[in-house]
């Protein structure tokens, strides 16, 4: 009886890890540190971060955010698993574990709890969450299958998450279009990079795609194009921006785009992990803006 309820337990546990898998609680992780970092340091108007942090409708909007952010990953991947299962095989087929009948409704019950949350939280945020809910549910639903639309629009939507503290406070400065820009041509660098690695599984399932369309090393061309062309947006931040502390933060960054225009060149493997070092200075960044 006993190694009968130890199965059972170990099965919900791999369960529950399946189902954290789905919603990619890491990148919504991620999401909710740079937003807390933006409201204590981007917008926060109070010298003491402890009262700040009393600002309860903030941490209602992060958690809307949250899960409306969840939910978009977990119908993303309701949508993906044809061509997820041929480039992650055996991380799909973990995430798996649960049934596609539930993670349909796990994704109505996220939209559900985070545009009432948003509500409570502010009618323009409602607002904000509404569109988002629906932009997310759009792209993989349509936009997803569309060459190049997928790739720009799953950057602005990564983006745009951030922007619920901005449409809070309604609070658009230069500087924060300009940083946001930023992130946004990294970000669409990264989209061509998955695009080229996973190019297998849009062949075999049929989805269009820049290098199904184009080929790989006119891929890699467009790759390396867009970060060179990042670097006239780092100038422009830096002509609005001149704290000190951006030099290095955009220095940084610039080594990073460097490195990996000549590594997607050699073909070789630590592009990711380079990327997502190069998020990780945006985010430090932000402490500055």
């Amino acid at each position: 009886m006993s190694a009968i309820i130890s199965q059972k337990r170990d099965s919900i546990y791999l369960k529950i890890i399946a189902l954290l898998a789905s919603v990619r609680w890491k990148n919504v992780l991620f999401t909710a540190i740079a937003q807390y970092i933006s409201f204590l340091f981007a917008f926060n108007v109070k010298e003491d971060i402890f009262h700040s942090l009393l600002e309860v409708k903030v941490h209602l909007i992060i958690l809307s955010t949250a899960l409306i952010l969840a939910g978009g990953y977990i119908i993303n991947n309701f949508y993906d698993i044809e061509k997820d299962l041929i480039n992650r095989p055996h991380r799909t087929r973990f995430q798996n574990l649960i049934s596609r009948g539930f993670k349909l409704n796990f994704y109505l019950v996220l939209n559900f709890l985070g545009l009432s949350i948003a509500l409570y939280a502010s009618w323009r945020i409602f607002l904000f969450f509404a569109f988002y809910t629906f932009a997310l549910w759009f792209y993989s639903h349509k936009l997803s299958k569309v060459v190049l639309i997928r790739e720009l629009a799953a950057s602005f939507l990564t983006v745009f998450a951030f922007f619920s503290l901005v449409f809070y406070y309604q609070s658009l400065s230069l500087i924060f279009f300009v940083y946001g820009a930023n992130l946004f041509f990294v970000l669409f660098a990264r989209e061509i990079y998955k695009d080229i690695i996973w190019v297998k599984g849009d062949v075999i399932t049929g989805y269009e795609s820049i290098v199904t369309k184009i080929g790989i090393e006119t891929s890699k061309r467009i790759f390396q194009v867009i970060l060179i062309v990042s670097y006239a947006i780092d100038a422009i931040f830096l002509m609005v921006n001149t704290k000190p502390e951006f030099f290095f933060i955009l220095g940084g960054i610039a080594i990073l785009k460097l490195l990996m225009i000549w590594l997607i060149e050699k073909n070789k493997k630590p592009i990711h992990r380079i990327l997502q070092l190069t998020l990780l200075l945006f985010i430090i960044g932000i402490i500055w803006l």
